[in-house]
């Protein structure tokens, strides 16, 4: 009987304390390695490359002055084009959704690529015009 409730506790505290192992692959610091949002859909041909051009500057200068710091508390910090802002993530059991909330605020993104040195997320654009896609390094 002795050998049965050890045997369970041992279980009980392994599933525990396990966690998402993908969780782990997220703490640590990152760089924006890329980003890309749709072309707005009423936007006419004559300014598409006007607006690619522009659009590829913006996000060189974000690029260059963001970063991430993922915790193992749940917590996160971020320094955003000059915004500095944090609050707590959670990576879902499957490891295709990460939450991030901020100011009380909760946004869901789906994950597309979780590795060591590499997350990729899609988030729904506050515009409703499509899914910016961020690429993140380590």
């Amino acid at each position: 009987m002795k050998k049965i409730s050890l045997l369970a506790l041992v279980t009980v505290l392994f599933f525990a304390c396990g966690g998402n192992k993908k969780s782990k692959l997220i703490i640590g610091d990152w760089k924006i390695a890329d980003m890309s949002a749709p072309t707005p859909p009423n936007l006419p041909d004559s300014l598409k490359s006007q607006y690619e051009t522009m659009l590829k500057a913006q996000v060189d200068k974000i690029k260059a002055s963001s970063t991430f710091n993922y915790k193992e508390d749940g917590t996160f910090a971020y320094n955003f084009a000059g915004q500095a802002g944090g609050g707590t993530w959670k990576l879902n059991e499957e490891a295709t959704e990460l939450t991030l909330v901020d100011g009380g605020k909760a946004d869901v993104s789906k994950v597309l690529e979780l590795t060591e040195n590499k997350l990729v997320f899609e988030s729904p654009q506050p515009n409703g015009q499509g899914n910016l896609t961020l690429t993140l390094s380590k």
